[in-house]
C-alpha cells in the first residue's frame, strides 16, 4: 500500500516536469527560439560556436 502510494507519488511527480518541460518548448518555439536541422547541422553550428569562442 505504502509502496503504491510512493509510486504514484513519483509518477505525478515526473508527469509534471514533463508539462513544465513542454510549456516551456512551446514558449520557446512561439518566440521564434526554436530551429530545425539535421544532426549534421546541429554538429556545423556547434563547430562555429566553439570556433567563436576560441577565437
Amino acid at each position: 500500500m505504502l509502496l503504491n502510494i510512493l509510486q504514484n507519488r513519483l509518477r505525478q511527480q515526473r508527469r509534471n516536469e514533463l508539462l513544465k518541460e513542454v510549456a516551456e518548448v512551446r514558449q520557446e518555439y512561439a518566440e521564434g527560439n526554436v530551429k530545425f536541422g539535421s544532426t549534421a547541422d546541429f554538429m556545423a553550428e556547434l563547430d562555429e560556436s566553439e570556433e567563436k569562442a576560441h577565437g
